[in-house]
């Protein structure tokens, strides 16, 4: 049965990324049905393409020795299928992600399929990347992790994923939904946050679907059927890492045009390298935003956000101070959300010391206490970009409530 589905699988994805010539299309009625993938670990490799590599399941701990493996068995290799992925080991992720990058690989999410969580790493990765099934985000949880891991982890996506070519908004999006919770990006905003590079390849699947759901519960039978604004990240729960999510309802597509080149997708040059000020602000949204999670979520990131000493509020003060004065507060406000104005967000940087001003959008609660506190404030942060982003200044002042 697994032999069947392999088989069929990689004749699917052949058809879909490829510019499919006449005779490419007779390839699947002269291939072998039941061809004997080559398996190593979640990786599979079927000799009748080449081109391709079958990543199920989930992010595991020798992701990587396996990937490598593969890889050295079968230089042909070009494009990696992320295939019903949810994730997993966080920093094994990343590690993958990059092996990705450094070797030029494609990447491809099926029609009916799903890569999440840590498996989006992996997508953002490709060189040519194409999203026909679901993608999903949310912050990280790496209970495999020390604090200080964690945040390595985060100091990584955020010097990493838009050197991608990942967008702040998609950024902002996964670092504003909790770790229990996944955000699905629609076909709408696929398209609008530039999440698809596939150059000349066109697929109608990127077309609005007609009610089409962002997100759905796990291990929900039936998706949501009311659209949700794009705007704000959804509320689906999340699915455990090996789970199986419902897939999504197929959007009706025309064949891929038949001018483009084989490999599978086209190569393109590089893209351009991030400059210290997008750096500089894409970690100021994620450290204003991983003020949303729970108690504990927030304070193991705020823990490696600070450097030993800070202006904080003009006054210098010990990073222990400052935690016990977080730790205060999300104590005193234990239901947060913070969003972040990207459109507000302006950096400067010299000698990779960054200033970073920006407004967001508040809302705290403390049901023991019955109270509730909503407003805008505006912040400045400086970051030291050789310390590992940590915040070496710190200012904010409520501007509306």
């Amino acid at each position: 049965m697994l032999k069947r589905t392999l088989t069929a699988l990689g004749m699917s994805m052949a058809m879909s990324l490829a510019g499919l010539s006449a005779a490419t299309a007779q390839t699947p009625a002269a291939a072998p049905q039941q061809e004997e993938p080559e398996r190593y670990g979640p990786f599979f490799f079927l000799p009748s393409q080449p081109n391709l590599l079958i990543y199920v399941g989930a992010v595991g701990a020798n992701d990587m020795l396996n990937l490598k493996k593969a890889l050295r068995e079968h230089p042909t290799i070009s494009t990696l299928i992320l295939q019903n992925n949810g994730g997993g080991l966080v920093h094994i992720g990343l590690v993958v992600a990059e092996e990705v990058y450094e070797r030029g690989l494609n990447t491809y999410i099926p029609k009916d399929s799903y890569c999440a969580s840590a498996c989006s790493f992996v997508f953002f990765a490709g060189r040519q990347r194409l999203a026909e099934g679901r993608l999903g985000v949310h912050q990280i949880s790496a209970p495999e992790m020390t604090g200080e891991q964690a945040q390595f982890g985060v100091s990584d996506i955020v010097a990493t994923l838009p050197k991608y070519g990942v967008s702040a908004d998609v950024l902002g999006i996964m670092f504003s939904t909790p770790s229990k919770e996944m955000y699905f990006f629609t076909p709408q905003e696929i398209i609008k946050y530039g999440i698809n590079r596939t150059g000349n390849v066109q697929t109608a699947s990127n077309a609005p679907q007609q009610g089409a759901p962002r997100s759905a519960p796990a291990p929900a039978p039936q998706p949501q059927p009311q659209p949700q604004p794009a705007a704000a990240p959804s509320q689906a729960q999340a699915p455990a890492d090996e789970q199986r999510l419902p897939p999504r309802k197929p959007a009706e597509s025309s064949p891929v045009p038949a001018q483009v080149p084989n490999p599978y997708m086209p190569k393109e040059t590089a893209p351009a390298a991030i400059s210290d000020e997008q750096k500089a602000i894409n970690a100021a949204a994620l450290m204003i935003q991983a003020g949303s999670g729970t108690n504990e979520e927030a304070m193991n990131f705020t823990r490696e956000f600070y450097a030993d000493t800070v202006d904080y509020f003009k006054k210098q003060r010990p990073k222990s101070e400052i935690l016990a004065d977080k730790q205060a507060y999300f104590a005193r406000w234990p239901v947060r959300r913070f969003v972040v104005d990207q459109n507000s967000l302006k950096a400067k940087c010299k000698d990779q010391m960054c200033m970073v001003v920006g407004l967001y959008d508040y809302k705290v609660s403390s049901p023991e206490r019955g109270k509730t506190a909503t407003g805008t404030s505006n912040f400045t942060y400086i970051l030291d970009l050789r310390n590992r982003y940590r915040i070496v200044m710190e200012d904010s002042e409520v501007i509306s409530r």
